[in-house]
């Protein structure tokens, strides 16, 4: 037989491991995101404006027989007007090697040219300034969808493919075309406009070749907002694939629906040509049920999915009713 102080011991450690596995449980429950609005439609962030390639100025890269003027703060001898030879090179007073320049912009060769006469001994603390005199070599600007939009010089005719490559590549908000804007002999400049998808897929045709004076302008994509009650709001870049975006599409790439949603009132706000804003009534449930037609979006639409507060609320009761039992299940191991 045990004794009384045996069965006492027993009843305590059981009642102690209850109240560990119960604590567990309640510290495994999901609780409500602390800081988390009453309504996700007023938390959901507000649509940003379209984004436009970035107008700040592009710096020009020095080339081949262009007229520099080299000017020495400090040391006025040493200023003069130098041409840069056919291999991009320039010579200087008291340097024993020539300097290649090419490719640089006019701030990163007054950078250059300050390191070289310090290394030399020449001067210590250089004062030089570069100015462009005259432009005679024909660059290659290259902007828009870019990763390192600016301008380059060509030593000779270049193939599209191999351009971009030296702009670092396209950025992945890039549409499906690339346009090259070629000066003519005419006031009327060409445009050549080339699909990115046959670049990738290699078709020799789409890799045309780039003249000097031509501007590679890749066109951005599209942009689609999705706010209000899904999973993630905010701006989706529209891929350049021939298919039409479509509204499913769209809640696919928001991670779907939350459970609060009201998919039958969504809404579309769409501008038109005047700058006006329209809504267009779109049936989500429906659309999701096969019951209705899929609907197409264009570039900049905003698809509002509301929330239901009635189902907000019924989650946040059921949620609030299990804490309660919990509480009480806790209450009830600890007075044992």
């Amino acid at each position: 037989m045990y004794s009384r102080t045996a069965l006492g011991a027993g009843r305590y450690c059981s009642g102690v491991l209850l109240c560990v596995l119960t604590l567990g449980l309640l510290l495994s429950l999901p609780g409500p995101a602390s800081g988390q609005s009453k309504n996700p439609v007023q938390q959901a962030a507000a649509p940003a404006a379209p984004q436009t390639i970035e107008s700040r100025p592009l710096e020009y890269a020095i080339g081949p027989q262009d007229l520099l003027g080299i000017v020495f703060l400090e040391a006025a001898e040493l200023s003069r007007d130098v041409r840069v030879s056919p291999d991009g090179t320039i010579s200087l007073p008291y340097l024993a090697e020539r300097v290649r320049l090419t490719g640089l912009t006019l701030s990163q060769a007054e950078e250059l040219l300050k390191r070289k006469y310090q290394e030399a001994g020449i001067l210590n603390q250089p004062n030089i300034s570069i100015t462009l005199k005259e432009l005679v070599s024909r660059p290659v600007t290259v902007m828009g969808a870019v990763r390192t939009p600016g301008v380059f010089q060509l030593g000779a005719q270049t193939p599209l493919l191999r351009v971009l490559t030296q702009a670092g590549g396209i950025t992945d908000d890039a549409g499906p075309y690339v346009q090259v804007v070629r000066a003519g002999t005419t006031a009327q400049d060409q445009v050549i406009q080339v699909r990115i998808e046959d670049l990738r897929l290699g078709r020799l045709e789409a890799n045309i070749p780039v003249n000097g004076g031509d501007t590679v302008n890749v066109l951005p994509a599209g942009t689609i907002y999705v706010v209000g009650a899904v999973n993630r709001p905010g701006r989706h870049a529209l891929r350049g694939d021939s298919e039409q975006l479509t509204v499913l599409r769209v809640v696919a790439l928001a991670e779907d629906l939350k459970r609060t949603a009201k998919p039958e009132a969504s809404v579309i706000l769409r501008k038109d040509a005047s700058g006006a804003t329209r809504e267009i009534p779109v049936d989500l449930r429906k659309i999701l049920q096969r019951k209705a037609p899929d609907v197409a979006v264009m570039a900049n639409d905003v698809l509002f999915v509301p929330d239901s507060l009635g189902k907000r609320a019924a989650a946040r009761g059921g949620e609030a009713a299990l804490q309660v039992g919990m509480m009480a299940l806790l209450r009830a191991v600890f007075l044992f």
